[in-house]
C-alpha cells in the first residue's frame, strides 16, 4: 500500500467506520506491552524519516491523513473534539508517516504493528 491509496481509503470512511476503527484501535493497544511496542514502532519510523531526509514529506501526508479523518467527522456533524475521531486521526497520521519510508529497514514491521486495529480498511489489511 502507498500513501495515496491510504489517503483515498480514508476519504471513503463514514463516521460509523471511524467509530468502529477507534474501538478496534483501543482494543489493539490495551496493554503496557502494546504501548511500548507502539512507541518503538514510532521511533523506528521517526529515525528512518530523519535518516532519509523525508521529514517534510511525512509531515505533509500526516497532516492530510488526520485532516481527512476529521473531515469525515465534520461532515457527520460530530461535535469536536471527539476522543474517537482524535484516536483515528492520530493513528492515520502515524501510519501515513510510516508509509513514506516503508522502503527503509524495519519500517514495514513498524507500520504493520501500527496498522493493528485498521482491519476494517481493506488497504491496510494488505500491509
Amino acid at each position: 500500500m502507498d500513501v495515496v491509496a491510504f489517503g483515498q481509503a480514508l476519504g471513503d470512511l463514514t463516521i460509523d467506520d471511524v467509530r468502529a476503527i477507534a474501538e478496534d484501535l483501543a482494543q489493539a493497544n490495551s496493554s503496557p506491552a502494546d504501548e511500548l511496542a507502539t512507541t518503538r514502532s514510532v521511533l523506528v519510523i521517526e529515525q528512518s524519516l530523519r535518516r532519509t531526509h523525508r521529514l517534510s514529506n511525512a509531515a505533509a501526508v500526516a497532516s492530510a491523513a488526520a485532516t481527512t479523518v476529521q473531515d469525515v467527522a465534520v461532515r457527520a456533524h460530530v461535535q469536536m473534539p471527539d476522543p474517537g475521531v482524535t484516536r483515528v486521526a492520530r493513528s492515520a497520521a502515524q501510519l501515513a508517516r510510516g508509509l513514506v519510508v516503508c522502503d527503509s529497514p524495519g519500517v514495514n514491521d513498524a507500520v504493520r504493528f501500527l496498522g493493528r486495529g485498521w482491519h476494517r480498511l481493506p488497504s491496510v489489511v494488505r500491509l
